[in-house]
């Protein structure tokens, strides 16, 4: 890539065209109508732009229409309210322009194909610093729109879904670099074949075994459980009443404890008819109980009762609430084993912050695990699940199956859903993922989804799959810690290459 371009090359006199496309593009590349071909043709038609305009005004042009964009994709699916969140949205947009500007800035004074690599190598470390430092985890990760079709999808097992987000990036970089470059058409279409080949070779590596090829195993009979809507939603306002008062009364507790106790009578039934036809693990939705702190001792004792009379795993995801307490409520998982015996009780490791943090006590650092006949069991909580440093933990430990109780809304409902297939493909686990309010799953360590419904439609309000036990040993949680240093050694090289050139 010269640093001078031709001013009457085609796509440089298109290049008013090309602003106008970008529009619409940019608001379906993420977010919450996200899609794949979008994804990797937004920042294909933004270098387009950019490189056809003098570097300054670009970006002085397109810095709105990214921030404008990203307002709108992320609507009603950032839980902050009012001027929060805008300031969010637009912190992401700004977040994610800053490649671009490296980008246009920078690869003028780089020759050949190594110009490509500026965009995605910037991109995929302002995603790791998002993960790292923002309290979302990798909820703004381009990564996440390629899961529909599945090409890049297995590049996770090896880079985890900042990779894919890599991959998506230099895929949309090289496609521009062919249309942009002044190089001979031979040597272009050379250095794109080379990289492509390259990058199909490393996803094929990186796709675990057929099931043909695994070995055979008894498959397991799991059952979801998701709550009443209409018991929940009763519970929630007697609750919020009686915390608007400031104290609560007897009669405050004992209309709570009545509803609340129709409603885990509800969960307990249906466990119990669950496990009579046949599901030998039961999993609740987050928080799918509630209870009052000094009641909790209850449903705990009923849980065991269904364990233990019918021989299944139970875990009993539950909201408590301690009045007069500070912090006042749990997010948290009783796991009970067929014998009756409590394993443990896990609390939700990452709440939400503005919506949950302040109102819950810290978080377990470590995911729950616990070894049965039909392999090992990892277990988090909803939001838990996005933070894929966090998730890592489950590829060391080599976690068979994740149960991920969760609860959303439905403007998340596929997007977060994806989330949490994307941290099985990184570290090779089933998934089983009951979502109260969304997209209930199972998936499979290769990202496939076995078993879906979305809750809404479920009238028994229990979702039922078999899933057979084995995990695929993938390299990411072994290398995460390494990738954004090898990450910022490639872009150190790449910066002082291009500084040292003489820009004339």
């Amino acid at each position: 890539m010269s640093a001078a371009i031709p001013r009457a090359v085609w796509w440089v006199r298109l290049s008013w065209f090309w602003f106008v496309l970008l529009a619409p593009l940019v608001v379906f590349s993420n977010g919450r109508w996200q899609i794949a071909i979008v994804a990797l043709a937004s920042p294909f038609i933004a270098r387009l732009f950019l490189f056809s305009q003098p570097a300054l005004k670009g970006l002085l042009i397109f810095l709105p229409l990214q921030l404008g964009g990203y307002l709108v994709m992320w609507w009603e699916v950032i839980p902050a309210p009012g001027i929060l969140y805008y300031i969010i949205a637009a912190t992401y947009g700004l977040c994610h322009f800053v490649p671009f500007a490296v980008d246009r800035i920078m690869s003028t004074r780089i020759a050949g194909f190594a110009s490509t690599l500026i965009l995605p190598v910037c991109w995929f470390l302002v995603e790791i610093l998002i993960q790292l430092f923002t309290p979302y985890g990798s909820w703004s990760s381009v990564g996440y729109t390629q899961m529909g079709h599945g090409l890049l999808t297995p590049l996770a097992a090896w880079i985890g879904v900042a990779g894919v987000a890599f991959a998506t990036l230099w895929i949309a970089s090289a496609t521009s670099w062919f249309v942009i470059s002044t190089a001979p058409v031979r040597r272009r279409a050379i250095n794109v074949a080379v990289w492509a080949g390259a990058v199909v070779a490393l996803v094929w590596l990186a796709k675990p075994p057929a099931q043909s090829e695994l070995r055979i195993v008894q498959p397991l009979t799991v059952a979801a459980i998701t709550p009443s809507y209409d018991l929940t939603r009763r519970v929630d306002l007697a609750m919020r009443a009686a915390t608007r008062k400031g104290e609560t009364d007897a009669a405050d507790l004992a209309g709570i404890d009545s509803i609340a106790t129709e409603l885990n009578d509800d969960l307990i039934l249906r466990s119990r008819d669950a496990a009579q036809s046949g599901a030998r693990l039961i999993v609740w939705s987050e928080t799918a109980g509630r209870i009052l702190g000094s009641q909790e001792h209850r449903i705990l004792a009923k849980g065991q009762e269904v364990a233990r009379e019918e021989g299944a795993y139970l875990f009993i995801g539950i909201g408590v609430w301690h009045p007069g307490q500070q912090p006042p409520r749990e997010n948290k998982v009783v796991a009970i084993m067929p014998s009756g015996k409590i394993a443990w009780q896990y609390r939700k490791a990452k709440p939400i912050v503005g919506s949950e943090a302040p109102f819950l006590p810290p978080g377990h650092n470590e995911l729950a695990i616990l070894d049965t006949p039909f392999g090992r069991l990892g277990l988090v909580i909803c939001h838990d699940l996005d933070f894929a440093d966090f998730m890592v933990q489950a590829g060391r430990k080599e976690v068979d199956l994740l149960l991920a109780p969760s609860a959303d809304w439905s403007a998340i409902a596929d997007l977060h859903a994806r989330m949490g297939i994307m941290r099985g493909v990184e570290n090779g686990f089933w998934l089983l993922r009951p979502a109260y309010a969304g997209k209930s799953v199972i998936a499979s360590p290769a990202g496939h989804v076995t078993h879906s419904q979305y809750d809404a439609e479920l009238e028994s309000r229990v979702f039922v799959g078999q899933i057979p036990i084995m995990r695929n040993t993938t390299m990411y949680p072994q290398i995460q810690s390494y990738l954004p240093l090898v990450a910022l050694v490639l872009l150190a090289g790449l910066l002082v290459i291009a500084w040292r050139k003489d820009p004339s």
